[in-house]
């Protein structure tokens, strides 16, 4: 910043111009395969995450978030989440299980009782 005093309306200009900056960006949209073939890219280690990102006009967290999804490291993590599904399921099936053998134990109960009271 310089040693020179900005006036009132200077700032307001230099205000403005920058807001007509960020008025001006467009966000960019990339369908899966663009970033799968970056992943690849990038896996490849041919260049360095950085220069490839430069090299595709993207930015290098993006690159990596994409890595991150479908990388092959993002390959092997369904096979753990499939896990934890399927522990989830059975110890959903084992309180359900012990639920319907409650209720069977309280209706046969309850038919003893109206039986022996018709009687």
């Amino acid at each position: 910043m310089s040693s020179k005093l900005r006036t009132g309306v200077e700032y307001d200009l230099t205000v403005r111009e920058n807001q007509e900056k960020k008025e001006k960006k467009v966000r960019r949209y990339y369908d899966e395969e663009f970033k799968r073939n970056a992943v690849q890219l990038l896996e490849s280690g041919q260049r360095s995450a950085v220069q490839l990102a430069r090299e595709l006009g993207v930015s290098d967290c993006s690159l990596g978030k994409w890595k991150r999804l479908y990388g092959s490291a993002a390959a092997k993590e369904p096979a753990n989440d499939l896990a934890a599904e399927v522990a989830h399921l059975r110890r959903e099936l084992e309180t359900v299980s012990r639920q319907r053998d409650i209720l069977k134990k309280a209706l046969a109960i309850l038919g003893q009782e109206n039986s022996n009271a018709s009687n």
